[in-house]
C-alpha cells in the first residue's frame, strides 16, 4: 500500500507542478492585458513633443503647418480645416496684439485672452466636457466652441505663440495625464499653464511663466528631454511686484488687490530674509483666509509662495474669483431646513472661524465662515 501511494505521488506531484505553472503564466498574461485595456494605448511617457496622447484619449498634435501659412502670407497648401483654424486665430490676434508690443507682452495678452474667453469643465487635468461631439483638444475646436481640455489650451497657445514668433513648445507629464507649454522669451524658457489659471476672468498668473523649480511643486516631466526654465525676470509676480518694509502691511493690500479684482500682490523682501518673516508671512494668510466670509457675488481663492529671484525674496499672493448666485442654498432645502443645517454646523464648527491661528476662541462663529486650505475656494463679505 505503502509503495503505491509513492508510485500515486509520483505522477501527481510533477502534474500539479505543471498545472500551477500554467495557472501562473495566465495570471500575468490577464494582468498585462487588464493594464493594457486600462491605460490606453501608451502607458509610459515618451521623449517626444507631438502625437502623445494625454488622458488616454486627447492627442497633442503639432500645428505648424498653420503658423508658417500666417507668417508668409500663403494658405493655400492649407486644408479646409486648417483655413478655418487660421481665420478664427488672426481674428483672435488682430483683435489682442498691437504694434510695439514686446514678446512679454504678446504672451500677456494671449494668456488673459484664452483665461477671459475659452472654458472649461472643472472634473479633472483632463476634463471631459459637457459635449463630447465638441473637439475640445485642438485649436479648431478651441476656438470655434470656447471650450478646452489641458490638451487644447496648450496646443492653442502654443499655435498664437508660433503665429507670433515666438518659440513655444507643448510639454506633457510623465504620466501622461496633463499638458502644458514651454516660452521661450529673451533666451530663456518659462512654463505656463493656461489651464490650471482659466475660469478666473483674465487669470491669476500663478502659471504664467514659472521655472522649473516651481513648476517642479506640482509636476513632474521629461527633463532630459525638454529644455530648462530657469528664468524669472518674466514671471508676472515678479514683474509686478513692490518692496515690502513692512510685513503687516500685507492684510491691507491683499484687501485693497481683492477690491479691484487683481489676480496677484507680490511683496519683495530683499536678498535677506529671517525664518521669522516666513512664519508670519504664512500666519498672516493663514489668518487672512480664514476672516474671508460668504457674501457678495465671488467666491475667493488664496494661495500663496515664495519665488526664489537670484537671490531676492518674492513673496506671492495670487487671488482667484469664482461667480457664485447663491452658494448658501443647496437646491430642494427649504429656508428653515436651511437655517437648522446652518446652526448644526456653526455648533460643531463655530469655534474655528474666529480668525485666532489657534483654532480655539470664546466667540461665535460667524454665519457660514469657511475655514480653508491654502488652495480653497472661500467666499469674501
Amino acid at each position: 500500500m505503502k509503495r503505491k501511494l509513492i508510485r500515486i505521488m509520483y505522477v501527481v506531484t510533477p502534474v500539479m507542478l505543471v498545472l500551477l505553472l500554467a495557472l501562473n503564466v495566465f495570471t500575468i498574461f490577464k494582468v498585462k492585458a487588464l493594464e493594457e485595456s486600462a491605460g490606453g494605448e501608451e502607458t509610459e511617457d515618451v521623449a517626444q513633443e507631438n502625437d502623445v496622447t494625454v488622458g488616454g484619449e486627447y492627442v497633442i498634435k503639432a500645428t505648424t503647418q498653420i503658423s508658417d501659412a500666417y507668417k508668409s502670407g500663403n494658405a493655400s497648401n492649407l486644408s479646409d480645416k486648417d483655413k478655418e483654424t487660421l481665420g478664427m486665430a488672426k481674428s483672435v490676434l488682430d483683435e489682442i496684439i498691437t504694434d510695439g508690443m514686446s514678446d512679454y507682452e504678446k504672451e500677456l495678452a494671449v494668456y488673459k485672452w484664452m483665461t477671459a474667453n475659452i472654458g472649461f469643465d472643472s472634473g479633472s487635468m483632463t476634463a471631459i466636457p459637457e459635449d463630447e461631439s465638441k473637439p475640445v483638444d485642438n485649436p479648431n475646436g478651441v476656438l470655434k466652441n470656447h471650450e478646452a481640455v489641458c490638451v487644447g489650451y496648450a496646443t492653442t497657445f502654443r499655435l498664437f505663440m508660433q503665429m507670433l514668433g515666438i518659440d513655444c513648445m507643448v510639454v506633457h507629464d510623465s504620466h501622461l495625464s496633463h499638458s502644458w507649454d514651454l516660452v521661450k522669451l529673451d533666451g530663456q524658457w518659462y512654463h505656463t499653464d493656461i489651464y490650471s489659471d482659466a475660469g478666473s476672468g483674465e487669470g491669476n498668473f500663478s502659471h504664467f511663466n514659472l521655472n522649473d523649480e516651481t513648476m517642479m511643486s506640482s509636476q513632474e516631466w521629461n527633463t532630459d528631454f525638454f529644455p530648462a526654465a530657469d528664468g524669472y525676470e518674466y514671471n508676472y509676480a515678479y514683474v509686478n511686484r513692490t518692496q515690502c518694509k513692512d510685513i503687516y502691511t500685507i492684510p491691507e493690500q491683499v484687501r485693497a488687490a481683492i477690491n479691484e479684482q487683481q489676480g496677484v500682490v507680490s511683496f519683495d523682501f530683499g536678498d535677506e530674509i529671517s525664518v521669522d518673516i516666513y512664519n508670519i508671512a504664512d500666519t498672516i494668510m493663514n489668518q487672512i483666509e480664514n476672516a474671508v466670509v460668504f457674501g457678495g457675488d465671488y467666491g475667493i481663492g488664496l494661495s500663496w509662495s515664495w519665488l526664489d529671484a537670484d537671490g531676492d525674496n518674492i513673496f506671492c499672493v495670487y487671488i482667484s474669483y469664482e461667480k457664485s448666485e447663491d452658494p448658501d442654498v443647496a437646491p430642494g432645502v427649504a429656508d428653515e431646513t436651511q437655517q437648522k443645517i446652518d446652526d448644526a454646523v456653526n455648533k460643531a464648527f463655530g469655534d474655528m472661524g474666529s480668525g485666532d491661528s489657534s483654532g480655539h476662541s470664546d466667540n461665535t462663529y460667524s454665519h457660514n465662515t469657511i475655514v480653508g486650505g491654502a488652495c480653497g475656494v472661500t467666499r469674501m463679505a
